[in-house]
């Protein structure tokens, strides 16, 4: 239903401490305990971020390298990197993986679905980690740290809730996020009342006129809400931990 919305290089250190930072303009809003991972390409850097207190930290920033070609991954093969929003879903730990792949790795899901709608295709974009020396843009298109630095990310991911950022270029912060969030919420909120209460087209009415989802279960749905409703009970749809995040025109929202 997410209609459409939306990582960083200096040396690994022991030392390093969260700093607050202003709102990174990727991330619209981002969960109480929850991280979200950003890499630039640009400066071949990933950086962690949190959000607690009303404040956002910087948790980490790694020395990362991307694909070997420049721009925006569109086909397999091609040695880039691809830009926009993405989760890692599966972990594997190095006795499962060839050297080349380090310590550690984590699979991504592009393509996704945003992505298979402007015609990429591709796969086995990963983080992992090298055994070979770390050089800026040399890998197929994955997302390469040293050993150090992807066992240092692996205490920040919870796969498939996570969001991996990619980005040629981190722009400068504004709170423009501001409205827009609100928005965001208030279109997910409307969604959560149809689904709740409404009919059949008060559902189907924040989605595209050119997307029809699968409403099959619509039937059986209305006739549980009618047994609540019998049985005086207030149906409710509740969501909560909403990350919403933007890469250009498009926004990713995720929540319970």
């Amino acid at each position: 239903m997410m209609w459409g919305m939306a990582v960083i290089l200096l040396g690994c250190s022991s030392s390093w401490a969260a700093e607050s930072v202003e709102r990174p303009p990727s991330i619209i809003s981002l969960p109480e305990g929850e991280f979200a991972v950003v890499v630039e390409k640009k400066t071949q850097t990933l950086s962690v971020y949190s959000f607690r207190d009303n404040t956002f930290f910087l948790e980490e920033k790694i020395r990362c390298s991307t694909g070997e070609a420049p721009g925006d991954k569109t086909e397999s093969g091609d040695r880039k990197t691809p830009e926009g929003i993405y989760f890692l879903i599966d972990e594997y730990e190095d006795k499962y993986l060839t050297p080349v792949y380090g310590k550690k790795a984590f699979p991504t899901d592009y393509p996704n679905f945003i992505d298979k709608r402007a015609g990429k295709n591709g796969s086995a974009i990963w983080i992992h980690g090298t055994n070979k020396k770390l050089k800026p843009m040399d890998s197929n298109g994955c997302v390469a740290m040293e050993n150090e630095g992807i066992l240092k990310l692996d205490k920040y991911i919870s796969l498939h809730s996570t969001p991996l950022i990619m980005v040629e270029e981190i722009q400068d912060s504004h709170q423009a996020s501001l409205p827009l969030e609100a928005e965001v919420r208030r279109l997910i909120s409307e969604w959560g009342a149809s689904l709740a209460a409404g009919s059949y087209h008060d559902f189907l009415s924040p989605y595209s006129d050119a997307y029809l989802p699968d409403i099959g279960w619509w039937r059986e749905w209305r006739s549980l809400r009618q047994r609540a409703d019998n049985n005086r009970l207030k149906l409710m749809i509740h969501t909560g931990q909403m990350g919403i995040y933007r890469h250009n025109t498009h926004i990713v929202a995720l929540f319970d």
